[in-house]
Parts: structure tokens; sequence; C-alpha cells
């Protein structure tokens, strides 16, 4: 008879022969034959982390991703620094939209397996979709400097520094995607637009052109076009184009939005005022677009609309600092006193870096006859000023020109 250890040695070696057909069946494109062997794999040999993995990695291509990510779970159970594992659950728990459990499993893979591109590159793209840009650069920074040919990595580093304001750094990084790939129209698009939104709309103009010779009905290069042009201050050009996209796409809000602004420029403000409310009819989300529309509305002396749109507004985005400090400024010249000072005192407290409302709620308190807490408030007006300009001050030249707005990438 043979001894335990000798039927454990012909198991391990039974299951390994399982392991190598699963993968040579797999590579042949037979998922059900390599799902098959993988199993055996593991009937033999329960405690093999690389057969469950293998098995979770063929649920998951059949969407079967529950039972996907039971099998990774039980690989990491067994071998905790099995990378793979660790990481294809990261996917398949971000295809179920399970981000809490993704982040974590890929922040581990690249910690197991910090030289491989693959991890990071995905680890970054994550962390990007949930707005954790700091922390998407850097992984993004890893990915590239592990894989520096690799387009598709370079383009969505682009998009974390865009969005973390370091605008040279994502120019240099989509001019990198362009270059490794330039018949990609998507990644051309986003270079264009940084260049539009960033003072250099001229050679924004040459991207998008580019791009509408390969695809001539390429509809964001139409529409940034023409926002270059508003860009660079031609807003006579910039209506035309803006006027005549919209007969064309009808339905688009960014384009009507777009259009409100040119016209605003243009001190066309009731002809503004109807482009804002189309495209807030368009897109009742366009956050944007109601704000502006106060903007809009208070330089056309009607501070009632300017209270509305800004309510609008802080309801689809409460932490909106801005709209609540034109909410309060609003309110104010309304003489709306009590309602002024709270909208005011929620906009200091959620951006407690701009002057302004400390300066409106000063006055309020003055009018009150709060003279005490008017002077406070209007000291510490005057400290966040001193520190605003010292820190643009030191960011001079170092920028590549305003933010870019808070619209619907689809858009762009």
């Amino acid at each position: 008879m043979l001894s335990c250890l000798a039927v454990a040695a012909l198991f391990a070696q039974t299951a390994d022969l399982w392991m190598e057909q699963g993968r040579a069946l797999k590579a042949k494109g037979d998922g059900a034959g390599a799902l098959a062997a993988f199993q055996k794999a593991v009937e033999r040999n329960p405690r093999s982390a690389e057969a469950r993995d293998e098995i979770g990695f063929l649920l998951a291509v059949q969407n079967r991703r529950r039972e996907a990510i039971a099998q990774f779970e039980q690989a990491i159970a067994i071998d905790a620094s099995y990378a793979p594992a660790h990481y294809h659950l990261a996917i398949a728990a971000w295809l179920e939209k399970d981000p809490d459990r993704a982040i974590p499993a890929g922040r581990e893979a690249a910690r197991l397996d910090p030289l491989n591109a693959e991890y990071r590159f995905r680890l970054g793209t994550m962390l990007y979709e949930v707005s954790r840009d700091d922390d998407a650069a850097a992984e993004l920074q890893a990915a590239v400097k592990r894989s520096p040919a690799r387009a598709e990595a370079w383009n969505q580093l682009g998009l974390a520094e865009q969005r973390r304001g370091r605008a040279d750094e994502a120019r240099a990084a989509y001019r990198k995607a362009v270059a490794l790939n330039p018949k990609s129209l998507e990644f051309r698009n986003n270079l264009g637009f940084l260049l539009a939104d960033t003072g250099a709309a001229e050679e924004g103009i040459a991207q998008f052109r580019t791009i509408l010779k390969q695809d001539p009905e390429h509809m964001a290069a139409q529409v940034n076009i023409a926002y270059a042009y508003l860009q660079k201050g031609d807003y006579d050009t910039a209506v035309r184009e803006f006027e005549s996209l919209a007969k064309r796409y009808p339905r688009e809000a960014v384009i009507r939005y777009d259009l409100a602004l040119a016209l605003k420029q243009k001190d066309r403000l009731d002809e503004a005022k109807h482009e804002f409310r189309e495209a807030m009819r368009l897109n009742p989300g366009m956050v944007e677009a109601y704000y502006t529309f106060g903007i809009t509305a208070w330089q056309a002396g009607d501070f009632e609309e300017t209270a509305e749109a800004m309510r609008q507004a802080i309801r689809l985005k409460p932490d909106y600092a801005a709209a609540h400090y034109m909410l309060g400024t609003a309110l104010k010249q309304k003489g709306e006193m009590d309602a002024a000072a709270q909208a005011l005192e929620e906009a200091i407290r959620l951006d407690p870096g701009t002057p302004g409302p400390y300066n409106t709620l000063a006055q309020i308190r003055q009018a009150q006859g709060r003279k005490d807490a008017a002077q406070a408030l209007f000291a510490q007006a005057a400290e966040v000023k001193k520190k605003l300009e010292a820190m643009q001050a030191k960011r001079l030249g170092t920028m590549g020109g305003p933010a870019t707005r808070d619209l619907p990438r689809a858009a762009r």
C-alpha cells in the first residue's frame, strides 16, 4: 500500500497535470474546458491558490462575478501573498460596483507586486473614478514609469493631473499619450481641450481640426473648436459656431450652455438667459448652468431670479460654496438679512479661503448694529485676502490657465 505521503504526492502530481491542461485549454480559447480542468485540479489539491484564482478568472469572463469573487477570496485565504488573486478580486468587485472592496484589493495587489504596471494603472484608474485624485496620480505616475510606452496610462495620468489643477503636468501627459497613439481621437481631444482651456486656443483648435480630418462628424471636436474661440475672446465667432451647432445638435445641453456663455460675454443677457434655460431643460443636473444663469440674472438686476437659481445649484451640489455666497449676496440685496447671513456663514464654512463672503457678511452685521462682529469679519477678510494673494503670487507662472469647467466629460 502507498504511504500517506506517497498518496499526497500522487494527488499533487495529478493536480499539476490538470493545471497544465487548464492553461493549455485557456490559451486555445476553450474557456469551458479550461474551467473544468482547473476544477479538477482543485479537487486534487484544494489548497491551490493559483487554481482557485484561475477558476475565478474564468467565471468572471462568463459574467459569473459573484462566484468569481468567492473563488478569489478563497485563493487569498489560502495564500494572502498571491498578488494575482488580489488583483482579480479588485477588478471583479469594481465591475460589481463595489469600490469599497475593489480599491483595498487593488492596493494589496500593488503592494505585493509594486513593479507590475498593470496593477498600478488599474488602481490609479479606480482611484480617479472615486475622485481621489492625489492617490490616483501617484499610482498612475508609477504605472507610466514602469510601462512608459502605454498611451492609455499617460492619458489617464493627464486626466488625474488636470483635475488636480496641475495643467503643465496634465498637458505633458496628454502630449505623451498622443505621441504614442496619434490615432486616438479621445487622447487628442483631451489634449486639445486642455490647451484651449489654458490659454493655448490656437494650438487646441489645431488638435480639433486634426480630429475632424479623421472623423468629420466628431461632435466633441466641433463643439471644442467653438469653445476655443470663446476662450480666446473671439465671442462673435464663438456665437456663430455655437448657434450653428445648436441647430445641428438641438438636444446637446453643453452647446446651449456654451452659447449662453458667449452671449453673456457680448452683454446679450436676455438671449444668454434663454440659452441657459434651454441647457437646464435639456440637462436638469447641469449645476454650472444654474449657477451661471444666476450670475447673469444678477447682472441684469433680477435678484429674485439669482436667489432661485442659486438655490437650485445648491440643491444639486450642497457643498457649492460659490453658490451659497451668491445666494447670500442676492438675499442681502433683497433685504432678507437673516437668510443672507445664514447663506454667507455656510459659504465661509465650506470655503474659508475666499474673502468675499466675510466682507458681505460684515456689511450685514454692520447694518444690524453689530459693530464688533463686523470689524472682526472685515479683519478676517483682509487676512484671507492677504494669504490668497501670497498663494497666487507663488503660483504665478506655474499655472497653465483657468481650471477646467465642471461639465460632463461626455460633452467633451
